[in-house]
C-alpha cells in the first residue's frame, strides 16, 4: 500500500510538471530568444527527471539506468537555473545570453559522461548559489528573487525529508516538491515575459532605425 501510494505521488509530480511545461511552450512560442530557450531546456529537464522517476517506480525502467541517466537532467537543469539567476540580476547582451544558454547542456553531458554520481551535490550547490546570488543582488528583480528563494526553500525541505527514514516524512517531502515546481514555473513565466519585452524592444528599435 505504501509503495503504491508513493508511486502515485511520483506519477502526479511527473504529470503536473509536464502539463506546466507544455503550457509554458504554448504560451510563449518558439525558443528564438536565449532566455526562452534556457527556460524550455530547464523545464524539459525537470519534466524528464520526474517522468524517469515515475517510470522507474512503475518498473518500466531499471534502477541502474535511472541512477545513470538522472545525472543529465539534474546537472543541466540546475546549472541553467544558476545562469538564469545571474542573467536576471546582471547586465548581459543578447550574444552573451546565447553563449550562456548553451552551457547547461554541455555541463550536463560532461557530468553524465564522467561523474554522474556527483549530480545531486552539483544540483544542490547550483540552486543554493543561485538563491544566494539573487539574495545579495540589489535593485531590480525583487519579485523574481522572492519566487526563486521560495522555490529553493521547498527544494531543500524536500531534500531534508528524503534523508529521514520515516515513511510519512518522505511523503511530506514529495508534497513539498509540488510547491517547488509551482514556484519554479512562476519564475520561468516571469522570464518568458521578460523575453517577450526584449523581443518587442528589439523589433521596435529595428522599425525605428
Amino acid at each position: 500500500m505504501h509503495s503504491s501510494f508513493l508511486t502515485c505521488v511520483n506519477a502526479g509530480l511527473a504529470l503536473y510538471s509536464t502539463i506546466l511545461f507544455f503550457k509554458l511552450v504554448i504560451q510563449f512560442g518558439l525558443p528564438n530568444h536565449p532566455s526562452r530557450f534556457t527556460s524550455y531546456v530547464i523545464s524539459m529537464c525537470m519534466s524528464a527527471f520526474l517522468l524517469l522517476d515515475a517510470a522507474t517506480a512503475f518498473g518500466f525502467i531499471g534502477p541502474l539506468i535511472w541512477l545513470k541517466w538522472r545525472a543529465l537532467p539534474l546537472v543541466c537543469g540546475s546549472l541553467g537555473l544558476l545562469f538564469q539567476a545571474m542573467m536576471t540580476s546582471g547586465q548581459f547582451n543578447l550574444m552573451q545570453q546565447k553563449v550562456i544558454s548553451r552551457l547547461p547542456l554541455i555541463a550536463g553531458l560532461i557530468c553524465f559522461a564522467f561523474f554522474p554520481q556527483r549530480a545531486d551535490l552539483f544540483m544542490t550547490l547550483a540552486v543554493i548559489a543561485g538563491a544566494i546570488f539573487l539574495s545579495i543582488s540589489v535593485g531590480k528583480a525583487r519579485y523574481q528573487k522572492r519566487v526563486f528563494i521560495k522555490m529553493t526553500l521547498f527544494l531543500l525541505l524536500a531534500a531534508l525529508c528524503r534523508t529521514m527514514n520515516e515513511y510519512w516524512v518522505y511523503n511530506l517531502g514529495q508534497a513539498f516538491l509540488f510547491f517547488a515546481i509551482f514556484y519554479f514555473y512562476i519564475f520561468e513565466h516571469t522570464l518568458g515575459i521578460s523575453a517577450l519585452i526584449d523581443d518587442f524592444e528589439y523589433h521596435r528599435k529595428g522599425l525605428v532605425g
